[in-house]
């Protein structure tokens, strides 16, 4: 019986005596006094000592995180601008247990940092800048910092975007303006074009019938020349020579084929 109680008691000392450490994290411990273990920093898995009935295993998470933090700054321009950062990061692995005894609000630390830079480098351009030609360039300025400054925190940095730069209100009320302004424009132009195309019709028409009436009128006052009737007169008379007729008929003084008065030719 004694046996078998000390087999049991020597199980359950054994089962307490150890800690694990989940997948993706890294374990710091902790000593039943508050002392941190700085000689090591424990990997994932089950871990096995008379120390760990009493110490404290503190686990971190060192997979690679994403922070999304929005700003509000002035550009270069002095105007309100807000910029949307988007940070991806991971705890040193290596360095858990520094930061443990020096760093109390990992989150916080991130915050700062971001906001300095942000601070730092946007108000070096405008916010259309941002948007359309200088993001790249503004990247890579917040990037530098973010990685010199992150080590200090026992944090690595892995990649920085600049995520959503909105259009200062004043700017955005302008453009709209403007843009309601061009379609205004362009609607004069169109019915300036408009109106330009129907005068001009309209000239032509009035220059057409104008033309047309001046014709009629030369055309009659040529015609009521005597020379021109005269003409005329003879060019009527050779057409009807050419066909064998006359224009007062076959049978008559003037016809063709007979003789120069009606009935001379005729018996008594």
């Amino acid at each position: 019986m004694k046996k078998e109680l000390t087999l049991v008691m020597a199980s359950v000392i054994v089962l307490s005596s150890c800690a694990t450490v989940d997948s993706g994290h890294k374990g710091v411990r902790v000593s039943w006094g508050g002392e941190t273990d700085m000689t090591q920093v424990y990997t994932e898995g089950l871990h096995t000592g008379v120390m760990y009935l009493i110490d404290n295993m503190v686990e971190y998470d060192v997979r690679e995180k994403t922070t999304v933090q929005r700003f509000e700054f002035n550009d270069k321009n002095n105007m309100s601008t807000v910029v949307e950062l988007s940070l991806d990061y991971s705890l040193n692995p290596e360095k858990v247990n520094f930061l443990h005894t020096k760093i109390t609000d990992v989150d916080v630390k991130i915050l700062k940092t971001l906001k300095s830079a942000g601070k730092e480098v946007v108000p070096q351009y405008s916010a259309i800048e941002l948007n359309i030609s200088k993001r790249t360039e503004a990247e890579a300025k917040l990037a530098q910092i973010i990685a010199d400054e992150l080590p200090e925190f026992y944090i690595e940095f892995k990649r920085l975007q600049m995520t959503d730069v909105d259009i200062p209100e004043a700017v955005a009320n302008l453009a709209e303006e403007t843009a309601v302004q061009l379609g205004r424009n362009e609607l004069a132009k169109k019915k300036e074009a408009e109106q330009t195309a129907l005068a001009k019709a309209a000239v032509a028409r009035s220059k057409g019938l104008f033309e047309a009436a001046e014709y009629d009128v030369k055309t009659k006052k040529l015609m009521s020349q005597p020379a021109v009737l005269k003409l005329y007169q003879a060019e009527t008379d050779r057409q009807w020579a050419i066909q064998g007729k006359s224009k007062y008929g076959n049978n008559n003084v003037f016809g063709a084929g007979v003789s120069v008065l009606k009935g001379l030719n005729q018996p008594k």
